[in-house]
């Protein structure tokens, strides 16, 4: 049995991975978060930022394909993050970047895996329980010594975890300025603001016509705007 964890970049990984190692004392895969490869070989979970290969072609690391139909015996958590913050945060407003997010929904959409779960940035960013739930569906098994945490536990140490991470995650994401709501981890519109009416809607055609309803229902607590509007050189712009 395999726990896979599938998500657009920038949609909380390395606060998963953070509570991961600290609470259960087991690595997760990336670059190194509080535990070193060289100390533990092994990862508490598999990852993938397009598991369907949308965007980039690989059979390992980050960006792994996972055969849906493969997944009879595993478990598959997608996470997701407001698709405009996506847009904006990880895409750079690019459609063609922007395909990772539709691959992930659709792996998720066609996992044959009975236990297959959604989870949102928003409630992992901001309710202990939410990340408590995560960390229990992935089956986690902690490192010798060491005990799956409680929620009074997660609760208790929550804020200084996340206070700690994103200190991380500025060092680790210096180049890219690194986290921009440190001041306010739950303002979570705060990329989209400045997004034009235009680019709002080609995000939101864009998951329209390539989602299923029963996948579109997934994105229902984000959107999308209604109406939308549809400029006459969308259909040829929304191609980049």
């Amino acid at each position: 049995m395999v726990s896979y964890v599938v998500s657009a970049p920038r949609s909380g990984m390395n606060w998963l991975r953070f509570c991961v190692e600290h609470f259960y004392g087991v690595r997760t895969p990336g670059k190194t978060s509080l535990i070193d490869r060289q100390d533990d070989p092994s990862v508490a979970f598999l990852r993938s930022h397009d598991a369907l290969n949308w965007t980039r072609k690989r059979e390992v690391g980050l960006w792994r394909y996972i055969d849906p139909a493969g997944t009879a015996n595993d478990r598959v958590a997608l996470v997701l993050r407001d698709p405009l913050e996506t847009y904006v945060r990880m895409s750079k407003k690019s459609l063609l970047r922007f395909r990772c997010y539709v691959s992930n929904i659709r792996f998720y959409s066609d996992a044959v895996s009975p236990q297959k779960r959604v989870f949102y940035y928003d409630d992992l960013v901001a309710q202990p329980v939410a990340m408590l739930e995560l960390m229990q569906f992935l089956d986690i098994a902690p490192a010798p010594g060491r005990t799956a945490p409680s929620l009074d536990r997660v609760r208790a140490e929550w804020d200084e975890l996340g206070a700690r991470s994103r200190a991380q995650y500025d060092v680790r994401q210096a180049v890219g300025g690194g986290s921009k709501t440190r001041e306010n981890p739950t303002d979570f519109r705060y990329h989209q603001r400045a997004l034009t009416d235009w680019h709002r809607d080609r995000a939101w055609r864009f998951l329209q016509r390539r989602l299923r309803p029963d996948e579109m229902a997934l994105l229902a607590r984000y959107g999308p705007p209604a109406p939308m509007r549809r400029p006459l050189l969308s259909y040829v712009t929304d191609l980049y």
